[in-house]
């Protein structure tokens, strides 16, 4: 498994992309954002994604040229379409959409369709507290059919369906909260596979519907598991209703529903409800009383949401981002196929 420096593999990426007809700007920041999510941790969501959004273009799904538009909009919510092109850069604007109407009017509502995978939503609700804001953020998609069963049944009909929120704290880095409402991201089966490994039991049924710790099995017919039995269903429905449904990007058990992300974005002022530093105030105060929590056995501390996160990302920084090999045989087959050379990058302008 090689481990490589970020600061090589974004360039490597970007090019990638570049190649694939992204203009270059597009390309700068989806590969920011794939290899964030590895140095983050979320390998389920960083490089392994290449080869996938490489054959989403080769197959027409996705157009890497186009870019996101506004089809309606009044002074605190916007519709925005997505145009099927790369979803960071159309979370990334549905996002400053939602921040220049927070910054008048206190809260903002922005409904995302019809965009590429969005990549690590958290990404996009970290921006907005990073700004001063509150950011809530449901995401559905995936391919027709979904790959996640409801509660008590053996047949895909959801997706992974993420919900995801940051809440800015006074003096620190804002507290992130990221999750499938499966009981695990494909992703991370997808990673599994590729190294070789099994999985823990309750991540999957096979097409038979029984319990299965292999990897294959979900790629065969099989199925994950909402997370906590009938709340994870619970919030995956609601995520299918407004990340899907109210943005008009469908949901994947419907009929005529194309690959696609929905993304349902909330953005609030705090001190559009209260004294802002009334409310800086208290958050310290509740975080404070939250890390002062006498640590269970086998813990040493207690950490906020995004703490883990940021330990992993610094850690990476330093040492480099572990990378399986099937992933990477994928990245420099894909990249030579595109006539781009990993030995050409030297780590120069990102």
């Amino acid at each position: 498994m090689p481990t490589l420096p970020a600061t090589k593999l974004r360039p490597f990426v970007r090019r990638i992309f570049q190649a694939a007809g992204a203009p270059p700007d597009v390309a700068k920041l989806v590969a920011a954002s794939l290899v964030a999510s590895n140095l983050a941790g979320h390998d389920s969501h960083g490089v392994v994604r290449v080869t996938q959004y490489l054959a989403s273009i080769d197959q027409g799904e996705m157009d890497p040229q186009a870019r996101p538009i506004i089809l309606r909009e009044t002074a605190v919510l916007a519709t925005v379409n997505g145009c099927r092109g790369f979803g960071q850069p159309a979370a990334h604007f549905a996002m400053e959409t939602a921040l220049e109407k927070a910054r008048l009017h206190g809260l903002a509502a922005v409904a995302l369709g019809h965009a590429g995978h969005v990549g690590r939503v958290g990404e996009w609700v970290q921006m907005a507290a990073e700004a001063g804001f509150i950011g809530l953020a449901w995401c559905n998609g995936g391919r027709p059919g979904g790959i996640v069963a409801p509660f008590g049944g053996a047949e895909r009909r959801l997706g992974t369906n993420p919900v995801a929120a940051a809440v800015p704290l006074p003096g620190e880095p804002p507290l992130v909260m990221d999750f499938a409402t499966s009981v695990v991201a494909e992703g991370k089966v997808r990673i599994a596979r590729n190294q070789g490994k099994s999985i823990p039991e309750g991540w999957i049924l096979d097409r038979e519907g029984r319990p299965s710790t292999r990897p294959q099995d979900l790629y065969e017919g099989g199925v994950l598991l909402p997370a906590a039995g009938h709340k994870g269903y619970g919030l995956s429905l609601l995520v299918e209703l407004l990340g899907g449904v109210l943005t008009g990007a469908g949901a994947p058990a419907l009929p005529g529903y194309a690959m696609n992300n929905g993304v349902f974005f909330l953005v609030l002022d705090p001190g559009a409800f209260r004294p802002r530093q009334k409310f800086d105030a208290d958050a310290r105060r509740l975080v404070a009383a939250i890390r002062a929590t006498r640590p269970a056995p086998g813990f040493q501390e207690v950490l906020l949401p995004g703490e883990p996160e940021r330990r992993t990302a610094r850690r990476r920084e330093a040492q480099g981002i572990p990378v399986d090999q099937a992933t990477w045989q994928g990245l420099l087959e894909a990249a030579a196929g595109l006539g781009i050379r990993w030995e050409e990058e030297d780590g120069g302008s990102e």
